[in-house]
């Protein structure tokens, strides 16, 4: 099955097991546990994401470039500014709001990222290769307490404690043969301890530091895989080759100090 289409496929699953919040309880996972079961896959224990898929075995200690397709974002599917409790009296949102702000969301994905893996010298890449990791991202259940949007007027200012929450959705394939590695599930809230100021600056450097912490975690793991690889001492690349049956993916976001 091509790619973006199991994505596709993905995401509906997600969004239906997780709406209105990353439930992790065994019957709000079923769905994701049998789709993940008839990709080999297995769900591990994690004590730095709510839910973490990988396949026996595999690793990421051949790999030392990255290929980041294009991040899908969605809204979660029960949030509606305009409506109910979670609408306003002085703003609405049309589609070009939502649209300007995932648009700058997946940007911001890609920058973070970037800098990120470039900062572990793990560059990125536009075409498939050997050594070259493919990542699949989404952000789903994305919810935006005070958006901001362009139709607000006067002189208002909006204070929150929290400027919303999303839903990180991550896979990472072989970029050759397309063999899935791993999955991963997190749930991350921008929360804060007194009230704040919110505009869509706010809104967006929380987002950043939310993606910051995702980038982290994904560049502590290639470092991980690194020092465990004989490579870093010096050995061929055959021996860092074999070196992925012993460093397994599950460290994507399990060496994490």
């Amino acid at each position: 099955m091509p790619h973006h289409i199991r994505v596709r496929s993905l995401l509906t699953i997600v969004g239906l097991s997780l709406l209105g919040a990353c439930q992790t309880t065994t019957k709000g996972l079923a769905p994701l546990d049998e789709l993940a079961n008839g990709e080999g896959l297995t769900r591990v224990e994690s004590k730095s994401v709510d839910v973490l898929y990988r396949r026996p075995n595999a690793s990421l200690a051949s790999y030392t470039k990255l290929l980041i397709r294009p991040v899908t974002v969605q809204f979660a599917k029960d949030w509606d500014p305009n409506q109910g409790s979670s609408g306003s009296a002085l703003y609405r949102m049309d589609e070009a709001d939502r649209d300007k702000i995932k648009t700058e969301l997946a940007q911001a994905f890609m920058d973070v990222f970037q800098r990120e893996m470039q900062r572990g010298g793990y560059p990125l890449v536009s075409e498939t290769g050997a050594e070259v990791l493919e990542v699949q991202a989404a952000i789903v259940n994305l919810r935006i307490t005070a958006p901001d949007p362009s139709q607000i007027t006067g002189n208002v200012k909006i204070y929150t404690t929290d400027a919303g929450e999303m839903t990180l959705v991550m896979q990472l394939h072989d970029s050759i043969t397309g063999e899935l590695l791993a999955r991963a599930l997190d749930r991350k809230e921008a929360s804060h301890d007194f009230y704040n100021w919110t505009t869509s600056v706010s809104n967006t450097a929380d987002a950043r530091r939310l993606i910051e912490s995702w980038a982290k975690q994904l560049r502590k793991a290639f470092d991980a895989s690194r020092a465990g690889s004989p490579a870093s001492s010096g050995s061929s690349p055959t021996a860092s080759t074999q070196s992925r049956t012993t460093v397994r993916a599950a460290s994507l976001l399990e060496k994490v100090s």
